[in-house]
């Protein structure tokens, strides 16, 4: 009788490598749950957020938690620990770009562990215990890293997958990406969430009361825009007509008062008018003076930007030809814009003046251009064109400076080509220069419209208080009225607005390209 033996059900043991793998992985799995558990203790251990939390007051709960922990930091360590336990797991799966990303993580974090290290030594001196207590948990933490990265490096073979190059490039550029981002974190984006923070909230400059969270009412206040139709005045079934024969209406404000209900109590005040027929159309703002002040930074930054760009790029042209005294002439056209901007509105302002004195009135007359002196800084109308025209005289050498370092970096040949061809000067200039400059223009336009929706000493020196940018009505908000929260969310706003700019520029002309 022939006996048969049945293979074992049990499975073959795992090999080290392979328990190496998954004790990696369970490292960084449990690596990413320790980052949860200490934002969890981080913000449970802090007295006043433990206080307000018995409370249950959820204004001062928000209020609490963005004043100690802020935005950025619990964001991050929430994003580290999902990104970490991912790799763990797709480090137990074997997938070598999990690898990669790994050793690329082990080598950041042992960089990190270093300054902690160091900082360690240097407050060691206040330690009971010394240095010491000091060193030994950092040089455990920086070995189990070394020798994890090492590992991984060593084994690369029990991983699945291949690197491409996009992947490769990739990692490559985070590399390089990382100090620059941990830079702009700490430089520019930590004073933006504070910022951000403090337009939720009703505090003021310079004074000691009590902060209370009002969530958005500060961006209500400050955007706060409705639409409302007011008709016109009828008398026996039809309207009313004035002299020259238009529709008669009643004072908009009053009508709108008295007909809606929360638009006195909201501050509503109309912002503008427009009359089709019978009846007139009225768009009020909580803040008329901030949506005056968008419409002219807008204005302002539209009209000087465009006059710089063409004004720029002729005198760029004329001084990348040769002709006698062409070096005398680019070291002068630089003169107005290295003027300090105070002085030359302060120069401006006496040559705008509308008494005798005024050059430029004095100009216009004898030219027949205008009959009588116009009052340049004080005239509704002529404000914004006035501050366009000193912006335009100083900045335009920038931006011819800036298109000039675009034309010399042109090929002479392709117009030496194009010449051959029989191509006309201005076929050239619009098929050649302007496509091969389109980078140039492109700079040039990002900085100058960046720093004209930004501008504040120009409107805060000819204008002062009678009418604002968007930079100096921030400015009135915070000094003056001693705003902070209000003044906050008016910084916020500029900020948005600048970024939507340089998201415009950067599709529109193809930067990326």
């Amino acid at each position: 009788m022939t006996t048969t033996t049945s293979p074992t059900s049990e499975n073959p043991p795992l090999s080290k490598e392979t328990q190496a793998v998954v004790w990696i992985s369970i490292l960084f799995i449990g690596l990413g749950l320790a980052v949860f558990l200490y934002l969890l203790t981080w913000v449970s251990a802090n007295p006043d957020f433990s206080l307000a939390w018995e409370t249950r007051d959820m204004s001062r709960i928000t209020l609490i938690f963005l004043t100690e922990f802020g935005i950025i930091r619990p964001v991050l360590l929430f994003l580290t620990g999902v990104y970490v336990i991912r790799m763990g797991i797709q480090l137990f799966q074997r997938e070598k770009m999990a690898s990669l990303s790994a050793q690329q993580l082990l080598m950041w974090l042992g960089i990190a562990s270093v300054f902690g290290l160091l900082l360690s030594i240097r407050n060691s001196g206040q330690m009971a215990g010394g240095i010491l207590i000091a060193i030994i948990p950092w040089a455990f933490l920086i070995t189990i890293i070394v020798f994890t990265r090492r590992w991984l490096q060593s084994k690369e073979d029990l991983f699945i997958g291949q690197e491409t190059l996009t992947a490769r490039n990739g990692r490559m550029a985070w590399n390089l990406l990382i100090p620059t981002i941990a830079v702009l974190i700490i430089v520019a984006l930590q004073p933006l969430e504070q910022t951000f923070i403090s337009s939720l909230t009703n505090d003021e400059f310079a004074t000691n009361i009590d902060v209370e969270f009002i969530g958005f009412d500060n961006y209500s206040r400050l955007l706060g825009l409705r639409f409302d139709t007011v008709p016109c005045e009828r008398a026996g079934g039809s309207c009313v007509k004035d002299e020259d024969g238009n529709n008669v209406f009643p004072r908009s404000r009053r009508y709108l008062m008295d007909s809606i209900e929360n638009y006195a109590e909201w501050d509503y005040r109309p912002l503008n008018e427009i009359t089709l027929g019978g009846t007139q159309y009225v768009i009020s703002a909580r803040d008329r003076d901030f949506m005056n002040a968008i419409k002219d930074t807008l204005v302002f930054t539209v009209s000087s930007v465009v006059l710089e760009l063409i004004l720029g790029l002729f005198i760029a042209m004329v001084v990348n030809s040769k002709f006698p005294g062409r070096g005398l002439m680019r070291t002068a056209m630089l003169v107005p814009w290295a003027i300090p901007t105070v002085v030359s509105a302060r120069l401006w302002e006496l040559m705008l003046a509308d008494r005798q004195s005024g050059v430029i009135n004095s100009i216009l007359i004898n030219l027949g251009i205008i009959e009588r002196s116009q009052a340049w800084l004080t005239s509704a109308k002529l404000q914004v064109p006035a501050m366009v025209m000193v912006d335009v005289w100083k900045t335009t050498p920038f931006m011819a400076l800036l298109l000039l370092a675009g034309l010399q970096v042109i090929p002479k040949d392709v117009y030496e080509a194009a010449d051959v061809d029989g191509a006309s000067k201005v076929r050239q200039f619009f098929s050649i220069t302007i496509p091969l400059l389109r980078p140039a223009i492109a700079v040039a336009l990002v900085f100058r419209t960046l720093d004209a929706i930004r501008v504040f000493d120009l409107f805060q020196v000819l204008l002062g208080g009678n009418r604002f940018s968007l930079a100096t009505y921030n400015y009135e908000m915070l000094v003056t009225n001693n705003d902070l929260g209000y003044a906050s969310a008016v910084g916020v706003t500029i900020f948005v607005i600048i970024l939507l700019f340089t998201m415009a520029y950067v599709r529109v002309l193809g930067v990326e390209r």
